[in-house]
């Protein structure tokens, strides 16, 4: 068996994702978004997780983040005097995800939702931004990113893609949803208490580590993490540093951003195995800070590397958390066999 990480670079597939990335990014130019991270994700997802770009296909896969975001809007908007009403209902809305994630193509289905509840909640409890504009911006966002997608295709063809392999169902213990249910649960809390919105961006491997049921997996979640977002942090900071300010001028922070997206290109067509999924995730990681808080007035190094800094905190949090979850080598043993 091959285990190489590494193989040829499918350059009509970095010509692909480099074009929705780029594009989809930069409509944020024009559009002026108050919420532009959605111009990052949206797009991301587009060019690297997809396997239908069909508008029904594309729509499947993003209306539930939008839907999600509604129903997480409604709740805060009925309960916004008891927050404590909002905490328990997230915490159901938490265990019915975790329950009907009884496969990895379904506990992937759940990530991106599951943060955008914690999105907007928290915004709607601890900032002063009207909700009913974030879910306009975002449901914009979705629409620029399928014109997008299917404007490259008229000049691009999709990437043929191996459907991923058919992995059994499982039944979701009561363990494992009491270690997720119980870790979101407090990241929520915490985050409804403590007036840090920023760090609500890093509950995504809280929600990732905590669904997952092997130790060896959850290890690697925070690996990856590390070097996907706490790195694309890194290697944003010096993007912008190498541009000296000169990324006010539009050609040229289009050119340079270009390059940037078109080099993680190659590293996500280059890869082979779990490493391209980690270089898919860098994509992303080193995307939302550029979006977020990067702009003509501001360089945004303070705000990136703060997300850095809370990022590996909540990585550090994660792996003291690992003791707890798995315990003993009999623990370990118990919770690999439910």
């Amino acid at each position: 068996m091959n285990h190489s990480t590494r193989g040829p670079i499918n350059w009509p597939e970095v010509i692909w994702i480099s074009s929705i990335v780029s594009l989809g990014m930069l409509a944020q130019i024009g559009l002026q978004l108050g919420i532009a991270a959605y111009l990052a994700l949206f797009p991301v997802m587009a060019a690297t997780k997809l396997n239908d770009y069909s508008l029904s296909g594309m729509l499947k896969a993003f209306y539930p983040i939008v839907l999600v975001a509604c129903a997480a809007l409604l709740v805060n908007q009925l309960f916004s005097a008891h927050p404590a009403v909002v905490w328990c209902i997230s915490l159901w809305v938490f265990d019915r995800a975790r329950r009907w994630a009884d496969s990895p193509s379904k506990l992937g289905f759940i990530l991106i939702p599951l943060l955008n509840w914690f999105l907007v909640t928290i915004f709607a409890q601890q900032s002063h931004f009207v909700m009913i504009d974030w879910v306009r911006d975002m449901t914009v966002s979705m629409l620029t990113t399928m014109v997008v997608v299917r404007f490259v295709c008229l000049f691009l063809s999709p990437p043929k893609s191996m459907p991923p392999p058919k992995m059994p169902n499982s039944p979701v213990t009561y363990r494992q949803r009491l270690i997720f249910v119980t870790m979101l649960g407090i990241g929520l809390g915490f985050l409804m208490l403590v007036n840090l919105v920023s760090a609500t961006f890093c509950m995504m491997p809280v929600i990732v580590a905590a669904a997952q049921s092997r130790e060896e997996h959850y290890q690697m979640v925070i690996r990856n993490c590390l070097f996907a977002h706490v790195g694309g942090c890194a290697l944003v900071m010096i993007f912008i540093s190498l541009l000296a300010g000169q990324h006010i001028h539009n050609l040229i922070y289009i050119l340079c951003l270009g390059g940037l997206i078109t080099l993680i290109a190659v590293w996500i067509s280059g890869s082979r195995g779990g490493t391209r999924g980690l270089h898919s995730e860098a994509m992303l990681g080193t995307m939302l800070p550029l979006q977020l808080y990067v702009s003509a007035t501001d360089l945004g190094l303070q705000n990136i590397y703060f997300r850095g800094e809370l990022m590996f905190t909540v990585l550090v949090i994660l792996v003291i958390c690992q003791g707890v979850i798995y315990g003993s080598s009999n623990a370990n043993i118990n919770h690999r066999n439910q």
